[in-house]
């Protein structure tokens, strides 16, 4: 799978329509580790277009249920915009559920084995 970032840039990340679902415990880990301080400030208020259909606007919609993570999402072609830090926003509410999909309860853990102190046993 590809994802585009917004390297440099406002530090974004665009799915095309389903790969957010498809993400692996690899990449979901290396996703959460990679985000780097945006350079350009944006306004989140503000509509912005689609990177991939020309004039459709993205639309903001709650992540879940919860409604504790705002994304924008491509009423065509069913892509997902996250800003900065909203990765690990999805991954900190997934992290909470009490019931969550096998693919972000295998990326949870490899991400809480990462996150030991260098002396700590792990299981891996």
């Amino acid at each position: 799978m590809t994802v585009d970032t917004c390297y440099g840039g406002c530090g974004g990340i665009w799915f095309d329509a389903k790969e957010l679902e498809r993400v692996s415990a690899r990449a979901a880990t290396t996703l959460h580790t990679v985000w780097n301080i945006p350079t350009t400030k944006v306004k989140l208020s503000e509509p912005r277009p689609c990177p991939r259909c020309a004039g459709q606007l993205l639309e903001r919609k709650w992540f879940s249920e919860l409604k504790t993570v705002e994304i924008d999402e491509c009423p065509q072609c069913h892509g997902v915009w996250l800003d900065a830090g909203e990765f690990t926003r999805i991954y900190e509410e997934f992290k909470g559920a009490r019931v969550t999909s096998p693919l972000w309860k295998a990326a949870l853990e490899v991400i809480a084995t990462l996150q030991k102190p260098s002396g700590s046993p792990s299981n891996v």
